[in-house]
């Protein structure tokens, strides 16, 4: 899985959990990547959190990476805003709802 490196977002997440494994690629990274596969691939974004209230919101998205013209473009195709609700018993966040939209 490739998610775009945003220093103060993806700095601390894991790069390893189970059987996955996660690239955090830079700008120069993605267009060397663009560069050896010679066609535009996937990436995930993750975006800043938004404090709704009792809610919390992260927005994932899906953006197709491509170079031209000596600068990256970044085509979004999906995304996916996931909520959070904070459960006082448990003393952590969990999953109250995904809501996925696309182009």
């Amino acid at each position: 899985m490739i998610v775009r490196k945003d220093p103060e977002l993806t700095g601390g997440l894991p790069s390893e959990f189970g059987e996955h494994h996660v690239e955090y690629p830079d700008n120069q990274t993605l267009i060397e990547k663009y560069n050896t596969l010679k066609k535009e691939f996937a990436v995930l974004a993750i975006h800043p959190m938004r404090n709704e209230g009792t809610h919390l919101r992260i927005q994932v998205s899906t953006s197709w990476v491509e170079y031209k013209r000596k600068g990256l473009w970044f085509g979004i195709s999906d995304w996916s805003d996931v909520e959070f609700q904070h459960d006082c018993d448990k003393q952590t966040y969990v999953i109250s709802s995904v809501k996925l939209g696309g182009i």
